[in-house]
């Protein structure tokens, strides 16, 4: 039977960047997606957008790993032609209302500690002064300029290319039908082109992950919330060198892609099961437009001329923990068997920080004990998430 050390399931781009960090560790990987090829399902509904603007200490630095990852893309990964599409115009939290730039204030403070020394804060005169675009309305704004936005099918397949020169096997159009357990611990799997035997599992399915880990008396504390965004095709009214801008007090935000933009609003969704076809709303782009007009007032000008043909709208869906923060652990009683997913949105901004700390885990050189994102922390859960969350 084919063998290896590692055995991921599913092939986005958490299971890629996993991959990719195994196969840099030393380990022999094989992968395995079950469609035609990786990051289909939601990595290619992604807004494939990065920050490191954060409230929890644990997510700022994980995000300014990853971020450094994808600045030095070709020398990290070995691949001298690697190129990620990677935008950097920065992140702005806009706020009309008065009370919240104290928040900003205290939370800007927080992030300086540590480590997000280039965060800037701002009144609304110098909001504009830096974005004319922005509304007369806006009293304050958080910004840091290397925030920005990727190509996440660019990214996984430099993730995929990286692993596969370093021995990885990756194989599409496979899925896997069953863990084969064993004395408490993992053997392998067995899939449709037969079984394959590994002592170690990555189980990397995004939306299906909690429906997988239940046949194994793991329950993940995963809700799948759908998301959607709208796609502006080119209009000369978009500033092309925006940042994303996000209105802190609602959520809405867009930013430039190419000569058009991007744009959402999260809008109140009950929890879903796992599905390849998610369907989204075409109502949903004046939702959006509406949203990000507070703001950025030169949306209602481009949405007077807006034909239906000028739009496009995506859906895809959240994988949602209790904090909002990725699973990067493993299973309580069967050894071998770990699991990677729960990003809750953040797996492209997450992706090579996390794939580090779950090698580092599978080879010992971190201890489970310094794992801020194993599922031990869901037990003393942060009073102060959700308020931390909105802003």
């Amino acid at each position: 039977m084919p063998t290896s050390d590692v055995i991921i399931i599913g092939g986005g781009i958490v299971g890629a960047a996993s991959a990719f960090f195994c196969a840099q560790a030393g380990l022999g990987v094989t992968l395995f997606e079950k469609r035609e090829a990786l990051g289909l399902l939601t990595t290619a509904a992604s807004l494939a957008a990065f920050r490191a603007q954060f409230a929890e200490a644990e997510n700022i630095a994980m995000m300014l790993e990853s971020i450094s990852f994808f600045e030095n893309i070709r020398e990290r990964t070995g691949l001298a032609d690697a190129d990620i599409g990677m935008v950097q115009q920065g992140y702005l939290f806009c706020t009309t209302n008065p009370e919240t730039p104290a928040r900003m204030q205290k939370r800007v403070a927080f992030q300086r500690a540590h480590g997000l020394a280039d965060v800037e804060l701002w009144d609304g005169d110098e909001t504009r002064k830096h974005f004319p675009f922005v509304s007369a309305e806006v009293v304050g704004a958080t910004y840091r300029a290397r925030d920005g936005w990727l190509s996440p099918n660019d990214l996984t397949n430099v993730y995929a290319r990286a692993a596969v020169r370093d021995g990885a096997q990756i194989f599409n159009e496979t899925n896997v039908q069953e863990i084969i357990v064993s004395g408490g611990m993992t053997r392998g799997v067995r899939t449709t082109r037969g079984e394959y035997h590994a002592p170690l599992i990555i189980l990397a399915a995004g939306p299906y992950a909690r429906r997988f880990a239940a046949r194994y008396e793991w329950d993940l504390p995963i809700n799948l919330i759908r998301r959607q965004h709208a796609a502006i095709k080119e209009n000369a009214l978009i500033p092309r060198d925006a940042p994303m801008t996000i209105d802190a007090d609602t959520g809405a935000h867009w930013r430039p892609e190419g000569r058009g933009a991007i744009l959402a609003i999260n809008t109140d969704e009950a929890p879903g099961e796992p599905t390849d076809d998610i369907k989204p709303d075409w109502e949903y782009p004046a939702l959006a437009l509406d949203g990000v007009m507070r703001v950025s007032p030169f949306w209602e000008q481009i949405a007077e001329t807006l034909r239906k043909g000028d739009l496009d709208v995506r859906a895809g869906q959240y994988d949602m923990t209790p904090d909002a923060k990725p699973i990067i652990d493993t299973h309580p009683h069967i050894r071998g068997l770990y699991v990677h997913c729960g990003y809750s949105g953040h797996g492209v901004m997450g992706s090579a920080a996390g794939a580090r700390i779950l090698a580092d885990l599978i080879t010992g050189k971190a201890k489970p004990a310094d794992n801020a994102f194993g599922m031990e922390r869901l037990k003393h859960p942060d009073a102060d998430t959700r308020e931390k969350m909105v802003l």
